[in-house]
């Protein structure tokens, strides 16, 4: 259980309805919706993914975050992999903005910020990454177009050879429908499907070779 101490600041988003910045015993964590969407939490959350794709021992240069929110993944990015180049990708400028105020986001180094919407941005893209994190959420809820066959091949295509791509699902009974399905578009655009469940979420990741 986690006991709320403050609630440090309160916004309402076009794009995330309301969000706020609460600090509990545990640390300063970015809820939107109900859901933790930055802070130790979802740090706990993505440190478990990231150290298994750093024991397989690619070669981690060039990374792509979508969905950057308040920047907690990128700071786990920058201590696993110090010399990489970061582009995290948000469309809502007011989490971005939060993350800067009362995370560590303007602290992280090698880090280009795109305020954009994801799944417009990347058919645009024409270079490739090594590692990228797909960690998009309305509240609880993935948006549809960034479950797309069409769009994952698309992150596929943005791999460079033996990159990994890294989503982030929340796992619980009322999602399971979903997971499966995400489950099973990943295995027929993936070869290689691995997953990990820290917390109450379930973390794909998903090899190009």
């Amino acid at each position: 259980m986690f006991k709320l101490i403050k609630i440090l600041e309160e916004v309402n988003s076009p794009i995330n309805g309301k969000i706020q910045v609460v600090r509990t015993l545990e640390g300063t964590r970015i809820l939107a919706g109900g859901l933790s969407q930055s802070g130790w939490l979802v740090k706990k959350v993505w440190d478990t993914a990231l150290k298994k794709v750093k024991k397989s021992g690619n070669d981690i240069s060039q990374v792509l975050i979508l969905g950057l929110g308040g920047g907690s993944a990128a700071e786990l990015v920058q201590k696993y992999w110090p010399n990489s180049k970061i582009v995290g990708v948000d469309v809502d400028p007011l989490m971005i903005n939060l993350g800067k105020k009362y995370l560590s986001l303007h602290e992280v180094k090698n880090l280009k910020i795109v305020e954009a919407d994801a799944e417009k941005w990347v058919k645009k893209q024409q270079g490739s990454f090594d590692l990228i994190l797909i960690d998009i959420y309305t509240g609880y809820h993935t948006p549809d177009k960034f479950k797309t066959t069409k769009f994952l091949k698309t992150i596929k295509d943005l791999l460079s050879s033996g990159g990994v791509a890294v989503f982030n699902h929340v796992d619980s009974p009322s999602r399971i429908t979903d997971k499966y399905q995400l489950e099973s578009k990943l295995s027929r655009v993936f070869p290689v499907l691995k997953s990990v469940t820290p917390e109450a979420n379930i973390i794909f990741l998903c090899f190009k070779e």
